[in-house]
């Protein structure tokens, strides 16, 4: 995939998300990749959407069980159509922030506030783009459903290159190596 693909898809991609939280109320959890198809007939470059399922979010052995067993399935079945070229994932999350000189004794002391956290892992770099999240009560969308009023804002620990850590980053060495963890 050419860099100027790649970037112009990940730019849709961000747009495209922080729409989704606006219009949606929120945001589910999900891994996308881009990539490009090996069949050379399609030159479009793709973005794969692959929602994770609530029941791997819900505590530290069913992520890790995502990450270990069900990714690399994922990864060995893209990675027959598609090269990957990069993957990202996105979700709400609860950040707390300190001076890098505090002395914390509990991290749960810290105040905390909600982000979107959309880590982005390419063949060329890592970068973390975070949208602080503000609710404004609830609201009716154009479905007629109620949902969360919510204004993003860019986050200042947002951009560049990031060594960003966890689970849920790192991912594309499963897509890189054929859907295995070794």
């Amino acid at each position: 995939m050419k860099a100027k693909h790649y970037k112009t898809l990940k730019d849709e991609y961000i747009n495209h998300i922080t729409e989704y939280v606006k219009q949606a109320g929120g945001l589910f959890p999900h891994i996308s990749i881009f990539a490009e198809p090996k069949d050379k007939k399609d030159d479009k470059p793709a973005l794969i959407h692959i929602p994770i399922p609530d029941e791997y979010i819900e505590n530290e052995e069913s992520k890790d069980e995502f990450v270990d067993e069900i990714l690399p399935k994922i990864a060995k079945e893209v990675n027959q159509m598609f090269n990957v070229y990069g993957i990202a994932w996105s979700s709400e999350a609860w950040m707390r922030t300190a001076n890098k000189d505090s002395d914390i004794q509990d991290y749960k002391s810290l105040p905390k506030k909600e982000v979107i956290f959309i880590n982005i892992e390419s063949i060329d770099k890592s970068e973390c783009v975070m949208y602080n999240i503000k609710r404004f009560g609830k609201q009716v969308n154009s479905d007629g459903d109620l949902i969360d009023n919510i204004e993003l804002t860019k986050s200042r620990m947002s951009g560049g290159v990031q060594n960003v850590g966890g689970r849920f980053s790192g991912l594309l060495k499963y897509f890189k190596k054929g859907g295995t963890n070794d």
